[in-house]
């Protein structure tokens, strides 16, 4: 049981002198001269031969190694293990690829290992943890950070990637892993990166998504005890730890599993402008019924807007991220929480994703289950409103090449002068494979030719995540919120602990994704997998929070207060200066904003871009 904490109360201002954690990058090399070293090295492991393995800079806590004669591994980030296992695991393995790591080993981790000149560099098959590779010194170089290689080999940005940064919220399969710079290479999550003896490389799946053969019945009990496991991974070490505590299912269930452990708890809350009036009250509600956990709240007249601080983030991001644009909004919570100085902070990111499903199960059990396929779409359609025709035409069959295709042709008739059209009924084209993106009208052709011809090259020669729409559609969303839940981390470092995702990690998502689609959610109840998982976690008076706060009025109020600001950001947009905006078209639109056919997802892309961009370039004020 966690016992009562307490916080240094300090005035206006010290919150920003709270101690930030240690930047967390590495590059690993082969054993072979010449070797290129980055700036900024802290930390570095070495060969047998002295010669640097892996450099870059890492908390004390964030990697375990073991060696053995010609055999070495590392793993970095959070892993439930110690010197002495990995030992044995690589004692066991008779190359690389017997390396079975994710296996005996919970948490959410790199993996790096040699074996007889042999290299295994590997990420989670999530996303949460990624592998970057490019050629340095004549030899395959692997980081955890894009812009860290892009630095090291002198690359050129990619005009393409950042054309398609501009879609929202992000461009499809394959489209969204597209490095933002020419040299970089980015490994697939599901894949691992092998290097043999003389260097050469190749990419090696090892990941893939169970069968959803399970019923809700047999799966919850699985669900929770790899969440329970992912979450006492974290909370081992005891200290402090802060967690997100936001009222929704996914928050609460990680705040009642780390009151479990030994670690002393600490829940904030934001509570949204706008926000249902009994969130504070549920919110209090779920904490008093966790003793020993400390509760703070951030109270709406104190949280930062949409878009406030955006001309001054200077955070370094290896890809642009529209979640910038609430970079104030997290700083305020992470401040506050940083005064008890956690050394991690809990979210539920990845929750939504794991248990909420789409519904593009149906046209798949439609062929398996007609009746209880029809019966699901009655559902949807009493619920929200979707229509017959459009509904039972988008479930006929067509092929992941259809999808892409029908976006490409959409993107070059607007790149040829024509108005792009839509597919149908936005909340059909849920059936589909992918939802298309939304474009900006504030796209020059320039920028709409780039997107449509990578679209229609993905159409002729991409593969989906999974051969079933609803496996492809649960793969795609999954790395999504792993990506952006990375790209929060690396918002977030200057000024809190490390964030953590249990729901992101490989034994909870397959655990979810082993129950069937049609019992994992359903049009009448959401996240019922979930609920039904942490049925005997969660206390019956929680009453967690179904929908969360309108996202459109919240931006709306956060364009009103900061319009000059973005206005004036347009003015001198390295956007336009690469002929991918046209700036008149996008201030017209800061000073209109946004309405049903531009949605508000499609400013925070953009300006995410612009000021990624100013990053780069060292000219934010």
């Amino acid at each position: 049981m966690t016992t009562p904490i307490t916080a240094r109360r300090l005035g206006r201002g010290d919150a920003r002198r709270a101690p930030s954690r240690p930047s967390c990058w590495f590059v690993a090399f082969a054993d072979r001269e010449p070797v290129t070293l980055p700036a900024g090295i802290r930390r570095v492991l070495r060969h047998a031969s002295g010669r640097p393995w892996i450099v870059g800079d890492w908390p004390d806590e964030a990697v375990v190694s073991a060696a053995t004669g010609r055999a070495r591994i590392a793993l970095v980030g959070c892993a439930a293990t110690n010197p002495t296992q990995l030992l044995r695991l690589l004692l066991a393995a008779r190359d690389v690829h017997a390396l079975d790591i994710a296996r005996a080993v919970a948490g959410d981790y790199h993996v790096i290992a040699e074996i007889n000149g042999q290299r295994r560099l590997q990420g989670s098959p999530t996303g949460t943890r990624r592998i970057f590779t490019a050629v340095s010194g004549g030899q395959h170089v692997a980081v955890d950070r894009a812009d860290v290689l892009a630095e090291l080999t002198g690359g050129g940005l990619n005009r393409t990637a950042l054309a398609l940064a501009l879609l929202a919220p992000c461009p499809p399969h394959p489209l969204d892993d597209l490095v933002a710079w020419e040299s970089v290479e980015a490994v697939p999550p599901d894949h691992y990166l092998f290097a043999d003896r003389d260097g050469r490389v190749e990419l090696m799946r090892w990941w893939r998504q169970p069968a959803a053969v399970r019923s809700q019945a047999e799966g919850a009990p699985i669900l929770r005890a790899a969440l329970t496991e992912a979450v006492a991974v974290r909370v081992a070490a005891g200290r402090t730890v802060s967690a997100d505590l936001s009222g929704g299912l996914d928050s609460i269930s990680v705040c009642c599993l780390a009151a479990r452990g030994p670690a002393d708890i600490v829940a904030v809350t934001g509570i949204a402008r706008g926000a249902d009036g009994d969130d504070p009250r549920r919110v209090a509600r779920a904490v008093a019924s966790l003793p020993g956990v400390a509760r703070e709240i951030v109270p709406a007249r104190e949280l930062p807007l949409v878009f406030d601080g955006l001309a001054c983030a200077g955070e370094p991001l290896d890809h642009p991220f529209a979640g910038v644009v609430d970079r104030a909004r997290l700083r305020a919570g992470l401040e506050r929480v940083a005064l008890y100085g956690p050394r991690l902070h809990l979210t539920g990111s990845g929750g939504e994703e794991i248990a909420g499903g789409t519904p593009n199960y149906l046209p798949r059990l439609a062929r398996r289950h007609p009746w209880t396929a029809m019966r699901h779409l009655s559902g949807y359609h009493a619920r929200q409103g979707w229509p017959w025709v459009a509904s039972l035409r988008m479930m006929r069959r067509r092929d992941y090449s259809d999808c892409l295709g029908d976006m490409a042709r959409t993107l070059h008739q607007a790149a040829r002068g024509g108005n792009p059209t839509r597919h149908g009924p936005p909340d059909v084209t849920a059936l589909d494979w992918t939802l298309p993106p939304i474009v900006p009208v504030w796209l020059t052709r320039v920028a709409l030719g780039l997107i449509a011809e990578a679209l229609g090259d993905a159409a002729r020669r991409a593969s989906p995540l999974a051969p079933t729409r609803d496996g492809h559609a649960d793969l795609f969303a999954i790395r999504t919120a792993a990506s952006a839940f990375r790209l929060l981390d690396q918002v977030a470092a200057p000024v809190g602990p490390p964030l953590s995702a249990p729901f992101l990690d490989d034994r909870v998502v397959r655990a979810a994704l082993a129950v069937r689609p049609q019992e994992r959610t359903s049009p009448w109840q959401d996240k019922s997998l979930l609920k039904e998982a942490m049925r005997q976690v969660v206390p019956a008076n929680c009453g967690c929070r179904e929908t969360s706060a309108d996202a459109d009025a919240e931006q709306d109020r956060g364009l009103a207060a900061n319009r000059g600001v973005l206005m004036g950001l347009c003015d001198d947009s390295p956007l336009a200066e690469l002929g991918l905006i046209e700036p008149d078209a996008l201030r017209e639109a800061c000073r209109r904003g946004t309405d049903a056919d531009r949605r508000p997802e499609t400013l925070q892309a953009t300006f995410a871009a612009d000021v990624w961009l100013r990053t780069l370039a060292g000219r934010l004020d």
